[in-house]
Parts: structure tokens; sequence; C-alpha cells
């Protein structure tokens, strides 16, 4: 990586010899705060059409030279006010006064979103509603990576579902990480071995902004976007050499340093961007089992939060007019480095990663993009991505351990067999599309391919004891693969000045295959049969906007979607207990039906936004234990159409500034999932009844968020209210006396608080911030079901930090 980052800026050197003409035409001015009269540091100053610009010192002046001759469009923008563009008359030799006075955009109305139409609007204009986290929110909160970035999110949760591994999800509008699109810049990039982790290991370092689109997005995004997309943004250098540094220290180690810097030559065209982000979470045990917060609250040695080490590091080089006028060229590279450990921390038995109650994974995750985006005409562009990941995972847990010693009467197996858990994954996505704007009508059209390779290995132990193999240990290998190919139309059309119509469909073809060997014979058969899976799918998508006033405006969506059974997340989670995962070829796939209407009040000063959702899904596929057919083929678990299933809900937003210096915003989520009949592993037991409701979805969520930024000071105070909710708790050691304890549980409410504060000194800013104020955790442990956890498992934490921002 050092290697590349040196050759990047050899390479930036010497483009910046490219040298601009010198008109010797001068503007000069600055920028301040319509509201204040006050001067406005750091604001962007551009020439409208050309890649020429400028940052405002930190007293709000700005300088451009050698601007081209004649009429030009001059803008200025600034993080929280909105955008002003003035004309001007340059002449050569001369030097003309521009000074700007920008309105503030308190509820960040003037945001540019792209992933509902793959169109860029205005947040209050595109006709599919959109939700965006600024870099500012994601500062506010202090969300170092995108699991604490979505928190407060209407519609959206996250959640841990491991105490040894923290393995991590999303759910959005009910529905869980499997049919949710995590997309990077557009791209899909996060496939089934990445997201288990992944959403604590994409940092904050370097997004620009989160957009995020619920209901149906099959249409525009393929198999996994049935509940939505989550598009991260990724920064862009300015205009001005610019090095930030941030350190930060927490309780319980809790410490991250971050460096970023960026710049442009000279003629302004071509911009890289570095950046490094080095995190740690040391491990925490504050909790043990019981069945009230009392017992809870007593240590029982094992890790309530998992020691983590991780660095992201990565660049992105940024080339306008790369190869001919109106072009641009992006390539970007990024490494992630991760260690997780946990488990039993009595005198750091977790460290060791072949000992029983332990678990360690180890990632290696790297990417490579390439985006070339031409102009063609006026009206019309070219975009091509290519993305290429390579994920590599080496985890070791107490599976294998456990197994041979209960099947060999306690006896420690040979060391030599102690090999973990090892997977290494291949993916490759590319996506061409065209785009068009004729009249009213803006046109897209497209193709994306998908390709990806993965492998894993592990040891194993036979444990069926009416097995003639019983005790014995082997080595397994899984081959998977998976090719998907999508074909793309839409078109928006502005039928007058209120109503927008966008009608959209895309072809799919998913083609997956998995195949698995074992180094000796240990069942009946000596060949496991290959599983391979087929199957196109075609998904229209409608949405409609329609302006009912300057200030209300009404949108309504609906299409279908699928999910392909692929590389879920939860089935590499299992893994490393047992990797042979039956999958029919006859096994269909998740088909939806999606419907999402919404209203919105854009104010000068408050926001009212409220939307109703419904998603019905067919043929949901479940992860269960092998049937005896599929036991006698030698697979421990496989893939089933369960059920059919619905979730719906309705969401209530509320965003004011009540003062130039005081906004609040709060929201409130209604929900209801079901399945259509009762789940067949709790048929016959008392919780029959309440099995249909789907698991871990609350039937109310709730966000409050004040903030108050008096001058130079940002004092922030977040609330995340969680309502009841159903989570299945399986007894896996069933005690002789009390037999098997499994039940559904539901859950009481809750709510988390979090406050920051904040003081930005010229160059420097400090701050300081406090999670779960008040010190709540989860009332009921179960030490057998890792996944039982339904509230925070770790109290309060604090943290203070300083940034240093210096632009050259």
């Amino acid at each position: 990586m050092k290697r590349t980052l040196i050759m990047l800026l050899a390479t930036f050197m010497m483009f910046q010899a490219y040298a601009q003409n010198k008109t010797d035409a001068m503007l000069f001015g600055d920028v301040k705060s319509k509201a204040t009269k006050e001067h406005l540091p750091y604001a962007t100053i551009s020439v409208k059409g050309t890649t020429m610009g400028t940052v405002a010192d930190g007293t709000g002046h700005y300088k451009l030279a050698h601007l081209p001759v004649g009429k030009n469009i001059i803008v200025a923008q600034l993080m929280g006010y909105k955008t002003q563009e003035k004309e001007v008359l340059m002449e050569q030799g001369k030097a003309i006064n521009l000074f700007f006075e920008l309105e503030e955009d308190v509820l960040n109305l003037e945001q540019v979103v792209v992933t509902g139409t793959r169109t860029e609007h205005f947040i209050k204009d595109v006709p599919v509603r959109t939700e965006v986290i600024t870099a500012k929110a994601i500062e506010n909160k202090n969300a170092v990576n995108i699991y604490q970035a979505l928190e407060g999110v209407p519609g959206v949760r996250v959640e841990s579902q491991c105490q040894y591994c923290s393995f991590s999800m999303v759910r959005m509008q009910g529905l869980g990480a499997e049919h949710t699109q995590i997309l990077i810049n557009g791209q899909p990039i996060y496939s089934g071995l990445a997201s288990v982790y992944g959403l604590q290991q994409i940092s904050t370092i370097d997004i620009d902004k989160i957009e995020v689109v619920k209901g149906a997005g099959s249409a525009l995004y393929g198999s996994g976007a049935v509940a939505g997309a989550i598009n991260i943004v990724t920064k862009e250098p300015g205009y001005q050499p610019m090095t930030s540094v941030d350190l930060q220290l927490g309780s319980h180690k809790t410490n991250k340093f971050d460096v970023n810097s960026s710049m442009r030559n000279e003629k302004g065209n071509i911009g890289l961007n570095v950046f490094a982000q080095h995190y740690t979470e040391g491990a925490i045990d504050q909790t043990g089992p019981g069945l009230a917060q009392e017992e809870v609250k007593n240590k029982d040695g094992i890790t309530d939060r998992v020691l983590t080490n991780l660095v992201n590091a990565g660049f992105g080089l940024y080339i306008d007019n790369a190869f001919m006028n109106n072009d641009k060229l992006t390539l970007r590279g990024k490494s992630v480095f991760e260690k997780r450990e946990g488990g039993t921390m009595t005198d750091d038995y977790y460290r060791n990663p072949l000992t029983d109650g332990t678990e360690n994974i180890t990632t290696d995750r790297y990417e490579a993009s390439l985006n070339y985006q031409k102009k063609i005409m006026k009206n019309s562009e070219i975009n091509f991505s290519l993305a290429y990941v390579y994920h590599d995972r080496n985890a070791t847990s107490d599976a294998y351990l456990g197994d041979y010693m209960a099947t060999h009467n306690d006896s420690i197996p040979d060391l030599r067999n102690m090999r973990p858990y090892l997977a290494n994954e291949n993916s490759l996505t590319s996506t061409l599309s065209f785009n068009s704007k004729v009249g009213r009508h803006s046109f897209i059209a497209g193709v994306q391919v998908f390709l990806n390779k993965l492998e894993e290995s592990g040891m194993y132990v036979v444990v069926d004891e009416s097995s003639p193999f019983l005790g014995e240990s082997y080595r397994s290998v899984a081959d998977k693969s998976a090719q998907e190919f999508g074909l793309f139309v839409q078109d928006e059309w502005a039928v007058n000045e209120k109503l927008v119509v966008v009608p959209g469909i895309r072809f799919d073809q998913h083609t997956s295959g998995e195949k698995y060997t074992a180094d000796k014979q240990v069942f009946a058969i000596s060949n496991f049969p290959k599983t391979n899976f087929s199957e196109s799918t075609v998904n229209p998508r409608i949405a409609l906007k329609y302006k009912l006033s300057r200030v209300i405006t009404l949108r309504a969506n609906a299409g279908t979607g699928f999910r392909a059974p692929y590389g879920f997340s939860e089935d590499l989670h299992l893994c490393s207990g047992s990797p042979r995962v039956w999958k029919s070829s006859n096994l269909n796939p998740e088909k939806s039906v999606s419907y999402n209407l919404s209203a919105d009040y854009y104010g000068t000063y408050l926001r009212i936004s409220t939307n109703v959702f419904r998603t019905n899904l067919t043929n949901k596929i479940g992860f269960t234990d092998a049937d005896a057919e599929v036991t006698a083929l030698g697979y421990d678990y496989q893939w089933k159409n369960i059920d059919d299933a619905f979730v719906q809900g309705i969401e209530l937003s509320v965003a004011a500034n009540l003062h130039r210096d005081f906004d609040i915003g709060f929201d409130v989520t209604l929900n209801q999932g079901e399945y259509k009949n009762v789940r067949e592993d709790w048929a016959g037991t008392p919780f029959e009844d309440v099995s249909k409701y789907i698991s871990r979805f609350p039937t109310t969520t709730a966000n409050l968020k004040l903030e108050y930024t008096p001058k130079s000071w940002t004092f922030t105070l977040t609330g995340n209210y969680q309502g009841n909710m159903y989570i299945d708790y399986y007894n896996e050691e069933i005690n002789p006396v009390l037999g098997n304890q499994s039940k559904i549980k539901k859950t009481d409410p809750f709510t988390v608080f979090n406050a920051r504060v904040s003081k930005k000194m010229k160059q420097f800013r400090l701050y300081a911030g406090v999670n779960n104020i008040f010190n709540y955790i989860q009332d009921e442990r179960h030490l057998d079901d890792a996944a039982f956890i339904y509230a925070p498992l770790y109290g309060t934490l604090f943290y203070g930090g300083v940034s240093l921002t210096i632009y050259h």
C-alpha cells in the first residue's frame, strides 16, 4: 500500500506540470452568513463547468487567479448552507470583487442524492424518498463505522448477534440483512462473507454521506435489494490541499487515530485523497447469565464486547478530462485488516485461539475500483464501473475442540489437527449505464455483471451417535461460485411541473453452485452431491411524485423483488461450526411485492414526513437443521422455503429549527411483521401462537435528537427507544431436571441516551462524549445461546478527543 501511494503521488506531481492559460483575470471576495453577516471560513468557491476552484481561508476570504475570459458562473458552497451562484464578466489582466452571503440550509434539503433513481436530485425533489446521513451528522454522533452511523435512522435497526464474535447485521423495515443491499458509490461490493462483520469494518473516515432508500430496490440494484439500499458515498478532494488528524481516547481502550489528506494540481482537474484509521476496542465483561437485571449485572468472565484491532487505509484518485473533454476517471483502493478475539477473559484465556470458550477472527480485505464517466453532447452520459474485491478470513472457535472432547471422553485432540476455518472470496462487479435527457424524459439503461468465487475449509468431527464414523476427525472443503447478469431500464418522466412518473424494470439471471469434499470418507456416501441453482426473474417498479403545493410533496413507490439463495451472511457466520449447508436445486427464490406511500412537508424551518410501507414475501427462505433425507447425504443444515410473510408499518418524523442555533428531530415507527403460519420448530409448544411474529422486529421504535450550536460550540443529545419485540431463545445446554427451556421472549421497552459536546478553536476541535448515559443493559442472559441479544450488553462509555485540520 505504501509503495502504491508513493507511485500515485509521483503521478500526481507529474500531472501538476500541465499549466493552465495565464489570463491574469483575478477574482477576490469573501463569504458571509446571510443571517449573521459573519464571515464563513473554508467555503468552496468554484467556476461552474470547469475544474477551477479554491477554498476560502479561515477569515472567509478567497481569491481565484487566471479565470477564463468572458462570462463565468461562480459557485459558493459550504456544508449546512444553500449553494449560491453568481455570474461575472472576466477580462484579461483585470481584477473583480465578488461577495457571497449564504443562507443556512437548516434541514439539509439542498443535499444532492442519486441512489433512488441513479440520477442526481436535491433531496426535496427526488422522486423516490431518500434519507441522508451527512458527514456532519456522522461527526456529531461520533460514528466511527457504518454500524454506528446507521443507528437512529427511521425504519433501520442495527444489532449485534453474537457474544463471542460480535456478528452484526442491519434490518430495514423489519427485513434482515439478506434483504438490504449495501452499496459503495452505487456498486454492490459487500457480499455475504464481508457482510458478516462488514458494518463494523467500514470506517466513516472517507465517507461524504450515506443515502438510505427503503422499499423495492431490485428494479435498479438486483438481488438483495428487497427491503431497499444503503449507498455509501465517499469523499472527493477539495480545491485546497488539506490534512486532518484526529486522536480519540475512550474507556475500555475504545481508541482511534485518523489521518486524512487531499490535494489537487494547479489546473484543478486532478485530485488525490489518502486516508488511514486505526481503531481499537478493548474486551468488556459486565454481565452474566440471569433472568432479571439484578442477576445479569454480575460479571461471568466472558466477553460482552470482543477485543478488536482494526486498520482501514486507502486512496482515491480523481482525474477530470482524463482522456478527452468532459470525462472523468476515478480510481480507488482500500485495505481492511481486523482481528477480533472473544470468549473467556479470566487470565486472558480468550487470547489463545485453540482453547475452549474462545473465538478469534482475522480479516484481510482489499478493494480496487474504477469508474469512468463521459458526457456526450449536452444531455447524455455514459458511466462504466469495475470493482474487484479479495476477502480473506481466518477464524477459530471451540467447535472442533468441543465436538472432539465430547466424543473422546474429554481427551484433547492432536494439536496438529487444530486448524482454523479458512475462507477466501474473490468477487468482480461491473456496471455499464447510459443516461440521456430528452425533453421531459430522463432515460437510463444499463447492464450489471457480478462474479463470485468462495472457497472455505475447516476441521470437523462426526458427532452422530448412530454413525459408524462417530468421533472421526476430517477436513471439509467447500467450493462455491455465483454469476449474476442484470439488465435494467428506467424512464423518469416529468409529466408537468407537479407530476413525475418513474417506471423501471430489470431482468436478472442468477446461477450458482456449491461443491463439498472431505479428506476421508466419514459418511455413507463417498462424494457429496453438488448443488446447482439457476433462476431468471423480471422485476418492475413504478414511482410517482406529485408536488401538491410549494411545500408539500406526495410520493408513491411499488415494485417487486427477489432474493437468490447464495452467500447469505447467516450461512457464513455458522460455517465455522459446520460448512455443509444443503441448497436444493429445487429451492425457489424469495419473491416480494413492496409498497411505499409518503407525504413530506418542506418548510423553511420545519420538515414533517410520514411514510406507510408494506412488503409481502413469498417462499421466504429459512436456515434450518437438515431433515432426515438431507442428513443422509452428509449435510448438517439446509435452506428451505419455510413460509410466506409480510411486514408493514408507518413512520412519522419531524425536524425543526426552533432557533437559529437550536435544532430538534424526532421520529416514531409503528411496525407489524408476521409469517402466514406458525413456525415449524415451535409447533406444539406454548409459544406456537407467538412464533408467527417475525423475530427481532420491535412493534415501536423512536429516536430523538437535540442539537444546540452557539458560535463555535456544538452540543448533541440523542435518544433511541426500542419497544416490545419477540426473540427466540434456544436452550442448547438442557438441564436434566428442568428440561428444555427454549422459549420465545417478549422483550420490555427501553431507551438509550448518548451525548456529545465539541468546541472549535481555529484549526482545532476538542470534543468529548458519553454513550449509554443511564447505564442500561439487557435484563436477561443465557450463555448457551450467544445470539440471544436484544439490548446493550455493557453500560456507559466515555470518550474524548482532539482533531486538527490544516489547509496548506
